[in-house]
């Protein structure tokens, strides 16, 4: 298969080229002719350092050679293919994939920029970075290296190029390089990728945000997949990453001395691209790809925004967030309590007046999510309706309880009653209509004496206490 050399070419030798790889598409080894196929894409693939292979990792070569589809058109190897830079070591991975029957194709990682890895890319690809397409999908292939952790000047205008002279139907366009470039970001600033990708060996590096970024949001029509190897290569490495910003998704997926070692498979659909991360070891499952990111930030904190006077704990929660690991409660000064769970038992001190209770969401290795806050009063303060409310009425009659509420528009409601220990004693979720809306509760659920209402829509927080006979 022929591919578009490195060195930027004008606007009509890059329209030429760019028919001709059409064409030769077609004929990439083992790619289907129908409209379904699959590729994979295995990063950091010589495996461990320590490791006495010269070519890729054992392991994901008794995966490969077991797991045989005749579905998958493509394996793309997301830099450092080789751990030494030898001429041995680029004949044995040569004699490896060979033995596989894979169409391959080559990502430029540190271990392997040399002089001698450069010769191998010249040889199999026409330099260090390229495009190709496979059926209707448009393939670029970037060197992260040859500028460190960034984008060459030239890759940027070899970039230019190639998505200006995308064909209209190209909808999906995915492209390769080693390191995570996007770490740069402070959102990215825990996640624990392999040593040289993080955010502290990014942050004055990279130019992914201020100059790759733009370039592609350039194309809103497009969905963009940027897949980077430089994961689970060091013992305190995440083994994949999975964000997306706009219509850019960014993942990376990587393997050598995790226990979660693993490669990347990513089906090509009519409509859809699914990706499934296979594990490389005995006992190990993956998590769904999404699962590898900063968490959400928790929803609201349940829990009595008053407190009355106790000596007994009163317990907030959050509703449990899909990928974390651990919360992260921060409590005011007065309040006291301890815990990495979704739920929290509190204390307030004597002489306790107003504080917030705030958590986050942890993904250990990824980093920890905005924190939800709850702002909390003791029962004798005196605090202004914007910050607790009072836009309803609770109405006792001796078959119910009547609560009046004023809505502007149509939406969705929650109430909640506690008792003066913080235990919930009543949940109930409905509807509002715009005006005056009247709720009826029935008799019998309540404990009788001071009782604390609190009701819940478009982000605010209404309370009010009443005695209850």
């Amino acid at each position: 298969m022929k591919f578009t050399h490195s060195i930027y070419l004008n606007i009509k030798h890059l329209r030429i080229l760019f028919c001709i790889l059409c064409i030769f598409a077609g004929n990439v080894s083992n790619a289907q002719s129908g409209s379904e196929y699959s590729i994979l894409v295995a990063g950091h693939a010589y495996g461990a350092h320590a490791g006495k292979n010269i070519g890729l990792h054992p392991p994901f070569l008794d995966k490969l050679r077991t797991n045989t589809d005749n579905k998958v058109a493509a394996l793309f190897l997301t830099g450092d293919l080789v751990n030494n830079s030898t001429s041995a070591s680029w004949t044995q991975v040569e004699t490896e994939l060979s033995g596989l029957g894979l169409t391959s194709y080559y990502v430029m990682g540190n271990h392997d920029n040399n002089t001698i890895g450069h010769a191998v890319f010249r040889k199999k690809h026409g330099g260090t970075y390229y495009s190709a397409t496979i059926q209707n999908e448009l393939y670029i292939v970037l060197n992260s290296t040859e500028s460190d952790r960034s984008i060459s000047p030239a890759q940027l205008k070899f970039l230019d190029g190639v998505l200006k002279n995308a064909v209209s139907s190209q909808k999906r366009i995915f492209i390769f390089f080693h390191e995570i470039i996007w770490n740069s970001h402070e959102k990215y600033r825990l996640v624990r990728s392999n040593s040289r990708s993080r955010y502290e060996f990014m942050i004055n590096i990279s130019n992914f945000w201020n100059q790759v970024f733009p370039m592609l949001t350039a194309y809103p029509e497009k969905k963009f997949y940027l897949i980077a190897g430089d994961v689970g290569g060091n013992p305190d490495a995440i083994a994949a990453s999975y964000d997306r910003w706009e219509n850019v998704t960014l993942i990376s997926s990587g393997m050598g001395e995790v226990p979660d070692d693993n490669y990347l498979k990513v089906d090509i659909l009519p409509d859809t691209v699914n990706f499934t991360l296979i594990p490389l070891n005995p006992g190990v499952s993956m998590n769904p790809l999404p699962w590898y990111n900063i968490p959400e930030k928790p929803g609201q904190i349940s829990g009595p925004a008053i407190v009355f006077s106790s000596g007994s704990a009163t317990k907030y929660q959050v509703s449990p967030v899909g990928n974390a690991t651990a919360y992260h409660w921060t409590l005011s000064t007065g309040i006291s309590g301890s815990s990495d769970s979704a739920a929290i038992n509190v204390n307030f001190n004597t002489g306790f007046q107003t504080g917030k209770i705030s958590v986050s969401a942890v993904n250990d290795g990824f980093g920890e999510s905005e924190p939800s806050v709850l702002e909390v009063h003791a029962e004798n303060t005196i605090v202004s309706e914007k910050e607790i409310g009072s836009g309803f009425r609770i109405i006792q009659n001796p078959e119910s309880i009547q609560l009046m509420i004023y809505s502007e528009k149509n939406q969705k409601a929650s109430l909640k009653v506690y008792n003066p220990l913080g235990s919930t004693l009543f949940v109930r979720d409905f509807q509002l209509n715009p005006g005056q809306n009247i709720k009826e509760i029935p008799a019998g659920w309540h404990d009788h004496g001071l009782q604390l209402f609190e009701l819940s829509f478009d982000n605010k927080r209404l309370v009010q206490k009443i005695i209850l006979y």
